[in-house]
């Protein structure tokens, strides 16, 4: 059973990225050095780490690459592609919700007065880019659900998506790597490894000379 599994995943290019994008962060947290704080905290701090990697994990899962192209039926794509990105920018949008949710059950600061003091800190550059990438993040999940009611051509939608989820992706980086409680060394290597091999497939599909022409993800 065990072999057959691995044999599976092996052929299975889309199932690699996943079990990439969840382990790696997952082995990464748990070996990192940081002073354990409740179960609490620490779920939800797993929660936003996993759903973060997932996101920046569609790039792989998409038209822009060839090796999950060549495996996957377009219409299986589409729907992973949907139902991750969905679910991850949900849980992402939820983040700075879940970042006060532990105040309901310590003492000190009221859970309002430390979302206000979160979402108003503008002399904070990673305050501030965690703002841009939370709103890049809704404007994505908008678009997306209304394409179809949007007043402009899909060629025009998905280039217009594709720079959102570039520059959401990049705050969303950079707002990791300044405020991230596990962003030490390990983690920022794999975060920007991941992010900067994303970012190069989605440029490589829309500069290559032997791009196929037909509806991307």
């Amino acid at each position: 059973m065990g072999l057959k599994m691995v044999a599976y995943i092996k052929k299975n290019v889309h199932l690699q990225i996943l079990i990439a994008s969840i382990i790696l962060p997952l082995m990464i947290w748990s070996v990192s050095n940081e002073p354990q704080r409740t179960l609490l905290k620490e779920s939800l701090s797993i929660v936003t780490l996993v759903a973060f990697s997932l996101m920046i994990s569609l790039f792989y899962l998409s038209r822009t690459n060839q090796s999950v192209v060549n495996k996957m039926k377009f219409s299986t794509l589409i729907g992973l592609h949907k139902f991750i990105g969905y679910t991850a920018v949900t849980l992402l949008l939820l983040h700075p919700v879940t970042l006060v949710i532990p105040r309901f059950f310590e003492a000190g600061i009221a859970p309002f007065e430390a979302f206000t003091t979160i979402v108003t800190t503008f002399t904070s550059q990673g305050v501030v880019l965690g703002l841009l990438a939370w709103s890049l993040m809704l404007l994505i999940g908008v678009t997306s659900l209304c394409r179809k009611q949007l007043p402009i051509r899909y060629q025009t939608w998905r280039v217009f998506h594709a720079v959102l989820a570039s520059l959401s992706a990049l705050c969303a980086t950079f707002h990791v790597f300044y405020l991230g409680r596990h962003s030490g060394f390990p983690m920022i290597i794999f975060i920007t490894l991941l992010t900067t091999g994303g970012l190069y497939l989605l440029l490589n599909s829309y500069t290559s000379k032997d791009q196929k022409t037909g509806e991307k993800v």
